[in-house]
């Protein structure tokens, strides 16, 4: 990485935009990003952005699974997981998993879709969310498949805002193993695609990654390439192709390799990983 690259004002307070709009930073911290934004008017537009996005999701009534589920549900994982460890034969060997990190500067963070606040509040649902709205709930606490649970406790349902910092909580909680045709993994897919913190992202990187035995996991991380535009996120999603010889993201690489609006170090980054997969 070039050191000598001049360190952007927008990317030092990018990382903390949304919980600084969602009013979630210590008094000290929130001046400071507060001092910032008053100048930047990229970043007004963004925070402007952020609690739009924050007000709309706060006027729908959420809906969370109740206490009882999300405990049958958590158990449910922990049996599930011991099971497969029993009966799972010995892993081949895996290649040492490589993580780039990379600190260049980051001039902006976009907002994208609304889906990105569904799906941070259905992690928080399924992991946090008190008991609500437990009448209309009463039939999915009856005993259930394993199957039939896993798809009521990640049923996507709108709910308020999460902060930046809970988000990568949830995510980083997510179970290592699921079933197959596991909800899960399409809601972390849309976190990876849509949430519009780039470390929560990145957090969904790393989740999906340990779910790579899922068949939506490589394709997933193929198409959400071209979406991404922080420079830490494409090049995790580039070393994770990689490391998982995914021929199939020779094309978007390519095109990569060539965008005018990507740094140099990641269009560099680019090349090298189509000169290893082809």
């Amino acid at each position: 990485m070039d050191q000598s690259l001049p360190i952007d004002p927008c990317a030092e307070v990018a990382d903390q935009l949304v919980d600084y709009a969602e009013h979630n930073l210590p008094e000290k911290e929130a001046a400071r990003i507060a001092a910032h934004v008053a100048q930047c008017a990229a970043c007004q537009q963004e925070v402007a952005e952020i609690r739009a996005l924050t007000a709309e999701f706060e006027a729908v009534v959420p809906g969370v699974p109740s206490t009882k589920l999300r405990t049958n549900f958590l158990a449910m994982l922990a049996e599930e997981e011991a099971t497969l460890q029993s009966a799972a034969p010995a892993p081949k060997a895996e290649g040492k998993q490589r993580w780039l990190t990379f600190d260049a500067p980051v001039a902006w963070m976009r907002i994208a879709a609304s889906i990105a606040l569904v799906a941070a509040g259905v992690l928080l649902g399924l992991l946090l969310g008190p008991a609500k709205n437990g009448a209309q709930l009463a039939a999915s606490e009856a005993p259930a498949d394993k199957s039939e649970q896993l798809a009521q406790a990640l049923k996507i349902v709108p709910t308020p805002a999460v902060s930046a910092s809970d988000r990568i909580r949830l995510v980083s909680q997510s179970p290592g193993k699921v079933e197959p045709g596991s909800p899960a993994v399409q809601v972390l897919i849309n976190t990876l695609n849509f949430d519009p913190n780039p470390n929560v992202r990145l957090a969904a990187c790393e989740a999906l990654f340990r779910l790579r035995a899922d068949p939506r996991v490589g394709e997933a991380f193929v198409q959400s390439l071209p979406i991404q535009t922080d420079p830490n996120v494409q090049i995790t999603l580039i070393e994770i192709l990689v490391e998982l010889n995914e021929r199939r993201a020779v094309p978007q690489l390519e095109r990569l390799a060539k965008r005018r609006d990507a740094l140099p170090v990641v269009r560099k980054q680019a090349e090298a990983g189509i000169g290893i997969l082809i």
